[in-house]
């Protein structure tokens, strides 16, 4: 879904709008309908939730009749590009995908980062091998930088932001293959998606 959001949003779109985006697109339906609670939005910690709703109507990838910043932050929509829904994860699939990229942006070693540094971290976590603890992870340094919607030079300093909030242990570029090595120092959000509830997008249950 990172891959499909990248190709289907302008290059200038903001991480906040991206990962209200990714949000967006893994709990709509089948028809293309979503409903995002206010609980969700604060739990996003996107800054003002209303300006990123507006940069995605403003790229004409979604329509919502709510108005910015209306119902305590909280809005339904209509993705407006029906690729999206042509995207392979089933209905539930998406359901624990957009449950488990929440938690993961809410980890302690995250959540007093700007939505940069915190959309970086998905992406890196979702290329980590899951199931091997400090295993390295590696992939295209402009993948990555296109999912961000950053600049190959650009990922540098957010990388090192990451190994100083202890999200990464390290990193490292191959010149060679124009990738980066990388290792997640946080091996249980690569373990998976549990099987807590999400209330809101905020309250969780570990079972």
């Amino acid at each position: 879904m990172l891959s499909y959001l990248a190709a289907a949003l302008p290059t200038q779109t903001t991480a906040p709008a991206r990962l209200l985006a990714l949000q967006c697109a893994l709990r709509s339906t089948a028809a293309g309908d979503v409903n995002i609670p206010a609980g969700l939005i604060r739990g996003m910690r996107l800054g003002r939730g209303a300006t990123a709703l507006a940069e995605l109507q403003d790229a004409r990838w979604l329509y919502s009749p709510t108005p910015p910043g209306g119902r305590g932050g909280g809005f339904t929509a209509q993705l407006l590009d029906a690729a999206v829904r042509m995207q392979t994860p089933t209905v539930k699939d998406r359901s624990r995908a957009a449950d488990w990229s929440l938690r993961t942006c809410q980890r302690k070693e995250l959540r007093e980062l700007d939505a940069f540094p915190r959309l970086l971290a998905l992406a890196l976590a979702v290329h980590a091998p899951s199931g091997q603890s400090g295993a390295p992870a590696s992939a295209e340094q402009e993948v990555l930088a296109r999912m961000c919607g950053l600049p190959a030079q650009g990922l540098i300093p957010v990388l090192n932001a990451l190994v100083s909030a202890r999200f990464l242990r390290s990193w490292v570029p191959r010149p060679a293959s124009e990738e980066l090595l990388w290792e997640v120092a946080v091996h249980e959000c690569l373990t998976g998606i549990s099987s807590g509830r999400v209330s809101d997008g905020v309250t969780y249950r570990a079972d």
